[in-house]
């Protein structure tokens, strides 16, 4: 069964190798989307939600410069960067993250489909 769990964060960042007005130090109020995928347990559940947002949240940069975190932190490589950080830990509940959206205003984002 999948379960799907929205979380926001802001976060600043600036696009080095980017010509244009996103060159320049700016943030957002970003949203991820995680749908995952998982056995529903004998308790009627995949996961409770209150420990999958829990453990969501501590890898989500909130109140972080993404440059130091990523040398091009476009939400493409951010959405990579933060796929690739949460998989195992989603394993380790069971879990396999399916697709992961990672949206930088209400009307951009990358989607990243496992």
């Amino acid at each position: 069964m999948k379960i799907k769990l929205i979380r926001s964060f802001s976060a600043a960042h600036h696009l080095p190798h980017y010509d244009g007005p996103c060159h320049e130090l700016h943030g957002h109020t970003w949203k991820a989307v995680f749908i995952m995928e998982g056995p529903v347990q004998p308790d009627g559940m995949v996961c409770d939600f209150k420990v999958i947002k829990k453990l969501l949240d501590s890898y989500l940069p909130d109140h972080q410069l993404l440059n130091d975190l990523l040398e091009n932190p476009t939400a493409e490589n951010l959405a990579q960067y933060l796929f690739d950080k949460i998989t195992p830990a989603l394993a380790e509940k069971n879990l396999i993250l399916k697709t992961l959206e990672i949206w930088e205003s209400e009307n951009a984002a990358a989607i990243l489909e496992r």
